[in-house]
């Protein structure tokens, strides 16, 4: 049995605690500026966005973000209603998928069925009411009954037109026993009673039309939007009246303020105003403000939610607005991340693999530190104003100056987080696009990296001369003749060797360019193509999609038909060495041999501070060792709180060891096992400490010396764990040599660098 033997006295003193989320543990990065629906439930609020779900507590205005993370099953969120008698939220997902949350228990039960559903053409729930225990979904293939006590879907109702077509419903609402639902061709309905609903026969078109819409039941009265105008209907007299003409306003949600209350609201939202039905001719009209839904909290206060201020209270008291949002980026999309000194940045825009902008997207560039999003913006930074498409960024090695280039405007340059510079064809050596369209020519300007010199190297999309370079405060740039098929090209890396790895877009594989370090001379210049033929690269595809540098100097390249790599660029230009083929992965399955991730799409790889890499593709993100031949992890939607299967960027913090996973949907990060190394052992953290009871995760310890030994022993010098730390972490699941989780004492953790020349013992406190 082996023993630590302490020859020192040592003083322990207490570690600091980690101010990130939990070893392991996730987090969202979403914006919720975009609210589709309110609900309230006591005194909290409700919020349902298409980037998920928070609740504000009106009582201390606190504000909780739910996820995945808490176990929700979906993201963006459609409906959100809650049902005061059987205490449940009912939410809805864009994609149909339904989540119950029982605020007794606190328990979230999954409804998928209607997700799941296969069938042909669209597949949505527009709306739902509740009438005694049961919610009934307007869905746009017939309406869904879902019971709350038994929590699944009883039944559904379909072909429910003319004939037995199919209809789409966008609201359903009940009284006296029947049930009334809104199509484009008018208002059916049906009793409740009838021996099947399911048969159209037993349903009527009361009330014709060419678009009906939104429906609510308030005080023994069906309100239902008609041709844009809200109109009552009498039930034993079967008559239409108008209530609230059109006048140019879309009503998008008619809302009970309470559902099955004494004291419920009846509220009609429309884009220029809200009003509240009094019990006079004319609705009492609330705001003038923007909105698509509103209910009045528990203090008697509208709250409303839309597109451009989230959630906004009207506060009776001090006669102000009041607007709440969780902290997070403007927006979904993004193009690449970068960490530099502990800051995350990451563009607004983004390109496709052909290299056509997604979105057009105006939302610049964020930066997230210490746990809070900053938004750049046109009013705060000038120089942004009619900029868009922001798709990459670089720090600069040796100055404190990061750039953002521009799919359409140029670069920009900032230094202490402030806007200084831009760089167009006016004062660089980048050229706009020429087009037909005399009256648009963007500035095309793409990938970027900075060389071993400093310089910045930048391709410029579709000119004639598509690479360009700022060496100092000289510009200059290079034509690259028909060796890459053309002159669109884009994402660019350099490697040790100071090559610049540059992506062609018509499917001619990646470019390599060298400048033999003297960007103002192109007489020196050398260029080749690496593509899939044997000898030439044999890389699995000549769609090349990203490049990465490992901390070895080897590049890892990305297509969309798998992943190579390629050992010795430096080699690359060797007249001796022509054949520079790249090489792929070859792991055994079973008692077969197979390409690791052959024919998979690679959109990003990116390297941690243990040269192990992360890899993103449409199904999940791989994490694998330095040589890439062991799986060490592989999330997905059904294995973790990924927000999508679809990774296409991913970002790192070195300082951290946090992973930030760049989806179709948004951000979420995860701590991971591997952080930057430190130069001693003087800013080791622990954490938890001390380690409770009801812990079930693994010990973090952060700050170690690169690749340091660590050693966990009881305080009698008896040793139940060892490691070599990823990096400059470590950790322990808190299980002894045997496997056996240990007793509750204080345990020393000692670690020590490769030679021994530096130490550190620090203390534990395992309460089990």
């Amino acid at each position: 049995m082996r023993r630590i033997v302490l020859v020192i006295s040592i003083c322990l003193s207490a570690t600091l605690a980690f101010s990130q989320v939990n070893f392991e543990g996730w987090r969202v990065h979403l914006p919720y500026h975009k609210n589709a629906s309110i609900t309230n439930v006591g005194s909290k609020l409700y919020c349902g966005s298409n980037s998920g779900l928070f609740s504000l507590e009106t009582e201390d205005g606190s504000i909780e973000r739910l996820s995945k993370i808490n176990g929700l099953s979906d993201v963006e969120v459609k409906l959100v209603k809650h049902n005061v008698e059987k205490n449940i939220t009912v939410i809805v997902y864009t994609n149909a998928n339904i989540d119950l949350i029982d605020e007794q228990t606190h328990k979230i039960y999954n409804v998928p069925d209607v997700f799941m559903k296969s069938m042909i053409g669209s597949k949505s729930i527009n709306h739902f009411c509740f009438y005694e225990d049961k919610v009934y979904m307007a869905c746009s293939f017939g309406i869904v009954v879902l019971d709350l006590n038994k929590k699944q879907i009883i039944d559904s109702y379909q072909n429910l037109g003319p004939n037995g077509t199919q209809l789409e419903f966008f609201a359903v609402s009940i009284l006296e026993n029947t049930i009334y639902a809104s199509a484009l061709n008018g208002v059916y309905g049906a009793s409740l009673s009838s021996p099947n609903l399911n048969d159209f026969n037993f349903w009527k078109n009361i009330r014709p039309s060419t678009l009906s819409g939104k429906s609510a039941v308030y005080k023994g009265v069906l309100y239902a939007v008609v041709n844009d105008t809200l109109k009552t209907y009498d039930a034993l007299t079967t008559d239409w009246q108008t209530y609230l003409p059109a006048a140019g306003k879309k009503i998008t949600a008619i809302e009970l303020s309470a559902y099955q209350t004494p004291n419920a609201f009846l509220l009609i939202i429309t884009p220029q105003l809200i009003y509240q039905e009094n019990g006079s001719a004319n609705p009492l009209q609330l705001t003038h403000t923007f909105r698509n839904d509103a209910v009045f909290d528990s203090r008697g206060f509208l709250a409303m939610v839309d597109d451009n201020y989230g959630l906004t209270i009207d506060n009776k008291s001090t006669g102000q607005l009041e607007f709440y949002n969780p902290n997070g980026p403007v927006s979904k999309t993004f193009g690449h991340m970068l960490f530099e000194n502990e800051k995350l940045w990451v563009t607004g825009g983004s390109v496709n693999d052909r290299w056509d902008p997604l979105e057009y997207n105006v939302s610049k560039f964020y930066q997230y530190q210490s746990n809070s999003w900053y938004n750049f913006k046109d009013a705060e930074h000038p120089l942004l104003v009619g900029m868009k498409d922001f798709i990459d960024v670089r720090k600069h090695p040796y100055a404190n100056e990061v750039y953002v280039s521009s799919f359409g405007g140029g670069i920009v340059q900032l230094a202490n987080n402030v806007v200084v510079k831009k760089f167009d064809e006016t004062n660089s050596s980048l050229q706009r696009l020429s087009v037909s369209d005399t009256t648009y020519k963007p500035l095309l300007t793409g990938g970027m990296d900075f060389d071993n010199f400093g310089n910045l190297w930048v391709s410029n999309f579709g000119v004639n001369k598509p690479i360009s370079v700022k060496a100092g405060n000289n510009w200059y740039s290079f034509n690259i003749g028909t060796i890459a098929g053309g002159n669109e090209l884009g994402w660019l890396t350099c490697d040790d060797y100071n090559n610049k790895w540059v992506l062609s877009l018509r499917d001619k594989g990646v470019l390599i360019y060298n400048d033999n370090g003297t960007p103002a001379n192109s007489a020196d210049d050398q260029f080749k193509m690496l593509t899939k033929e044997v000898g030439a690269g044999e890389l699995p595809s000549n769609t090349v999609l990203c490049v990465s540098k490992d901390l070895r100097g080897e590049m890892w390249i990305g297509t969309n038909q798998g992943l190579a790599i390629l050992s010795n660029p430096g080699l690359i230009f060797n007249t001796d060495k022509e054949n520079f083929d790249a090489r792929q992965i070859i792991i055994k399955v079973g008692t077969n041999y197979e390409i690791f991730l052959g024919k998979e799409q690679i959109n990003c790889i990116k390297v941690d501070p243990s040269n192990r890499k992360w890899i993103g593709t449409p199904n999940g993100a791989w994490l694998v060792s330095d040589d890439g031949y062991t799986v060490i992890k592989n999330f997905t939607t059904a294995n973790s709180p990924l927000l999508s299967n679809n990774v296409m960027e991913i970002g790192i913090d070195e300082h951290t060891g946090e992973v930030f996973f760049g989806t179709e949907k948004g951000i979420i990060s995860y701590m991971g096992d591997a952080s930057a190394g430190l130069g001693d052992f003087a800013h080791v953290e622990i954490y938890p400490n001390p380690v409770r009871p009801d812990f079930t995760g693994s010990v973090a310890i952060r700050g170690l010396v690169e690749k340091s030994t660590v050693k966990i022993a009881d305080i009698n010098g008896q040793l139940v764990y060892e490691t070599v730390a990823n990096g400059g972490f470590a950790s322990w699941d808190g299980r002894s040599i045997n496997g056996k989780r240990v007793s509750t004492g204080v345990y020393l953790i000692f670690a020590a660098n490769k030679d021994g020349s530096k130490t550190y013992v620090g203390k534990l406190l395992f309460i089990n």
